[in-house]
């Protein structure tokens, strides 16, 4: 067993959405060693091994974990943090026993709305319900939006962006945003 136990040190409001809270948890143990197997098994995690830390999304949460502490931001309520704490526990836990079956990835894999942005068709049109191709593309790695709701990647004139883009994503594991 890596991680032993966890304490909630803060609850907060959250930036992003004030009907939302932030929750900052203080780990019993160090889980660093842990995190190039997340990286490996976790679908568009973002690693910084300089960090070192592991940051992904899981539902509405961002959830970045650290070598002694867990910080998630857009968390519904108290009872759901306890519940992801729960699952993160047991996920630690059961990557860290199961490694010898995993390859670790050790790079950092990152997915930005500025790469997705420059390889949109830039053209502004709205056609995806949004003012600009920045705001679909920072919609895209959320998870909000698919490459496909955006009706221009679909024209044969885009099909090297759209098989760029398609490719991007399957580097860091996001197949489902296609």
């Amino acid at each position: 067993m890596l991680l032993r136990g966890y304490e909630i040190k803060q609850i907060l409001p959250c930036i992003a959405n004030p009907e939302w809270i932030r929750v900052k948890t203080e780990l019993t143990d160090d889980i660093s060693e842990v995190f190039p197997y997340l990286n490996a098994i976790l679908k568009g995690a973002v690693y910084n091994p300089g960090g070192p830390t592991l940051t992904f999304h899981k539902e509405t949460k961002m959830i970045t974990l650290m070598p002694r502490a867990i910080n998630m931001a857009q968390v519904p309520d108290e009872e759901d943090a306890k519940r992801t704490l729960k699952w993160l526990k047991e996920l630690i836990n059961d990557t860290w026993q199961r490694r010898s079956e995993i390859t670790p990835v050790y790079e950092r894999r990152e997915l930005s709305a500025r790469a997705i942005a420059d390889r949109l068709p830039g053209a502004n049109c709205k056609e995806c319900g949004l003012p600009t191709c920045f705001a679909f593309a920072m919609n895209v790695i959320r998870g909000r939006k698919k490459l496909r709701d955006c009706p221009l990647l679909a024209l044969p004139e885009h099909g090297e962006r759209r098989e760029a883009l398609e490719g991007i994503l399957k580097a860091v594991g996001r197949e489902d945003l296609i």
